[in-house]
């Protein structure tokens, strides 16, 4: 069965608008324990669209660049914790760069490879988490997937062509006053 591109269009318009509301409530300052609910939803949205991608569109499942390492290792995370995603990732007390407005003390970031919950081996994609998610900022994360999702709506060839979905767009996070 070949995925349709209007449901691509929509699994992309489903990332694109839960990283707007992701990005939304970081730029408003929520607790970063609230945070783990969109993060879920924008992780989600990422790993169904690298996978329909992977299986209908040979030139994307070959790729070896940077954005597509990223996705395996989060599919990685992902397929390790389906039921426990919100397992994979602990508050780290300190400020991360680039630093954001409103400036949070505390950040979510993916946990080591050793710390997650076992599961079936897949050496490819785990080599990837340690690469690119273990320790760093989950907001990093999700940033550099829509940046890999923005080019490859921009590829010759792409199912994604040219959807509705800007993803290098993210509203403006308020500067809120304490």
């Amino acid at each position: 069965m070949t995925t349709q591109p209007d449901m691509l269009q929509v699994a992309l318009q489903g990332f694109h608008t839960s990283r707007i509301r992701y990005a939304g409530q970081l730029g408003e300052g929520h607790p970063e324990e609230q945070m783990i609910i969109p993060t879920i939803e924008v992780i989600y949205w990422a790993c169904v669209l690298d996978e329909q991608l992977e299986l209908n569109d040979a030139p994307y499942g070959a790729s070896p660049d940077f954005g597509r390492e990223v996705l395996l290792g989060t599919r990685f995370a992902r397929n390790r914790a389906t039921h426990q995603l919100p397992m994979l990732i602990k508050k780290r007390s300190g400020l991360s760069v680039p630093v954001t407005v409103p400036v949070r003390l505390e950040e979510m970031v993916w946990l080591p490879v050793e710390d997650l919950p076992p599961g079936r081996p897949a050496p490819r994609q785990q080599r990837h988490y340690v690469q690119h998610l273990a320790g760093t900022p989950v907001r990093h994360t999700i940033d550099q997937i829509a940046s890999w999702f923005a080019a490859e709506q921009n590829r010759q060839g792409s199912l994604l062509g040219k959807g509705t979905a800007s993803l290098t767009e993210v509203p403006h996070q308020p500067n809120h006053a304490s």
